[in-house]
């Protein structure tokens, strides 16, 4: 509709319509320090801050349980994964989880195919997708708000609500700011792996994945896989509760 597009004009930080600020470069994973990973959440989280501040009515469109970050304690005991394992598994991208060429190497385990890799993360998300679940009605443990962005970047329009519910099926949203739209995110998590994947939509592709244990964190690194032969890292930050993002920007 006009009103949809006029909305689309201007997305979060200013980004033109039209446009993403999701980069699709060469894919693979790069290496990024702990101390550059927090210093992208900082000014993602800064700029989202001010944004929140301007749209009040667009950043309540979740309930205030949904910006609620959870512990790894919390969340293991929700699941049930003391059956699996007693401690997270990290999935750091270009640190423990590296593509070099047409291959993957998790862990310092031997290499895999990289198809392979991204052909397994389709199928977690797959059983999200044939799940019976109702977002609205069963009961759903959230995981937070996220922004994703790629290399360098400190402004994002694609976010995801997340949100879990004891089977291990991950449900939410995605909002793209830029074209004005939410679809619905599904997935699952692989208990025994912990590594948790997701589409958005009908669309088969992308295919979003993280450790599920990452996603217990402040910011982190995730994978995009476009295709079975297309992946390429970015980064997930926790955005904060806008009630919250108003009180920094009031300096409350």
């Amino acid at each position: 509709t006009g009103g949809s597009r006029a909305a689309a004009a201007s997305g979060p930080y200013g980004a033109a319509a039209g446009r993403s600020t999701v980069r699709t470069g060469s894919g693979g994973t790069f290496y990024a320090s702990r101390t550059v990973i927090a210093r992208t959440g900082t000014s993602v989280r800064a700029n989202w801050r001010s944004f929140a501040y301007q749209n009040p009515v667009l950043t309540a469109r979740w309930l205030g349980p949904t910006w609620r970050p959870i512990t790894w304690a919390a969340l293991s005991g929700y699941c049930g994964y003391t059956a699996y394992a007693s401690q997270p598994v990290y999935y750091d991208y270009g640190e423990t989880v590296v593509y070099s060429g047409d291959t993957v190497i998790v862990n310092g385990g031997p290499e895999i195919p990289a198809e392979q890799y991204a052909e397994q993360a389709t199928q977690i998300a797959n059983v999200g997708v044939e799940a019976k679940v109702d977002p609205k009605t069963d009961d759903w443990q959230p995981l937070g708000v996220f922004a994703m962005v790629g290399e360098g970047e400190t402004k994002s329009t694609n976010i995801f609500q997340l949100a879990v519910n004891k089977d291990g099926i991950i449900s939410g949203e995605y909002y793209n700011a830029v074209a004005d739209e939410t679809s619905p995110v599904q997935g699952s998590i692989d208990k025994k792996t912990q590594r948790a994947a997701w589409t958005v939509g009908d669309k088969q592709y992308p295919v979003y994945e993280a450790g599920i244990a990452n996603l217990t964190r402040e910011e982190t690194t995730m994978l995009v896989h476009y295709s079975k032969d297309r992946s390429q890292q970015f980064t997930l930050v926790r955005l904060p509760e806008p009630d919250e993002a108003e009180k920094s920007m009031d300096g409350k």
